[in-house]
């Protein structure tokens, strides 16, 4: 079994604990996931399986878009309903407002990763840290947020549609949001919609994982993959490519530019860069034996 799973992560659940789980069911593969959730989010959650797994930094490096209910008026210590309430305060901004506020934290921001998040520092997550009281200092990261539309807007809440460049928390954003209204804001809710082309086609509900579902619902790799360019190469260039070298290439391909390489009679090989002058070189690939 290699391959992607796209889980629906329940709520309440950490994204390890998933793998936890599969491990269980899947004892002889590697299995890793494509970007954390909180255990407060709930939706896509990328599982790559087996040789799916080297190309795990590809799918978690797409843009991703959420649904996030935010409450207004309450700060936490954890930037969700689920820490400690801070402050309250009261709600006293309109829509125009709001509507104001939501453009100006569009394109790109700088974000402080929170304290309560598994972006590790001195080999452990950070909210490890913070629950023993050690507060580390943390570098700003720059966010891009392509877009952040208001869906709707109640008493003291709303729900916005966020499409968002890798590594953005959502959480951050919110309490952004709270501090230029000056009410303060807090996630209520969390829900990871699409990553990528990736939405909730192919969904495979959590609770009905077991080794049948895990197959039934198994993506290959080049699937997965097809946000990047296409290149055929020749048999005797594929040996080259497995040997670990390099080989010239005169299509219309960027430096830098990370490629699915295909055997001529088209077979999925692996992943490989563009270097310039144009030539291809090996990144990671397919181990034949296991595939």
């Amino acid at each position: 079994m290699n391959g992607f799973v796209i889980i629906d992560k329940p709520v309440g659940m950490t994204s390890s604990a998933c793998i936890y789980k599969l491990r269980k069911i899947i004892t002889d593969k590697k299995i890793g996931h494509c970007g954390t959730l909180d255990p407060l989010a709930s939706g896509l959650l990328p599982i790559s399986i087996g040789e799916a797994t080297k190309f795990s930094s590809y799918i978690s490096d797409l843009s991703k878009e959420y649904k996030v209910e935010v409450l207004f008026g309450v700060k936490t210590t954890t930037g969700d309903i689920d820490g400690e309430v801070i402050t309250r305060n009261k709600v006293n901004f309109n829509k125009k407002q709001l509507n104001k506020a939501l453009n100006s934290l569009k394109g790109e921001q700088r974000q402080l990763p929170p304290m309560y998040s598994a972006l590790k520092a001195k080999g452990k997550p950070l909210y490890s840290w913070v629950r023993k009281g050690i507060y580390l200092q943390r570098k700003v990261r720059k966010v891009f947020i392509n877009s952040i539309q208001l869906e709707s807007l109640s008493e003291g809440s709303s729900i916005l549609t966020v499409s968002c460049s890798k590594g953005t928390y959502i959480r951050s954003l919110v309490e952004t949001l709270g501090d230029l209204l000056g009410t303060g804001a807090t996630v209520k809710a969390l829900r990871r919609t699409q990553i990528g082309n990736l939405s909730s086609n192919n969904l495979l509900n959590f609770d009905l994982v077991n080794i049948e579902t895990l197959k039934q619902f198994l993506i290959p790799s080049e699937e997965m993959l097809r946000h990047l360019t296409k290149v055929d190469l020749d048999v005797e260039d594929i040996k080259k490519i497995r040997n670990g070298l390099s080989v010239d290439y005169n299509g219309p391909l960027e430096k830098k530019e990370i490629i699915r390489i295909y055997e001529e009679k088209g077979s999925f090989v692996g992943i490989g860069q563009v270097n310039i002058p144009l030539k291809v070189s090996p990144k990671r690939l397919l181990n034949t034996r296991n595939t």
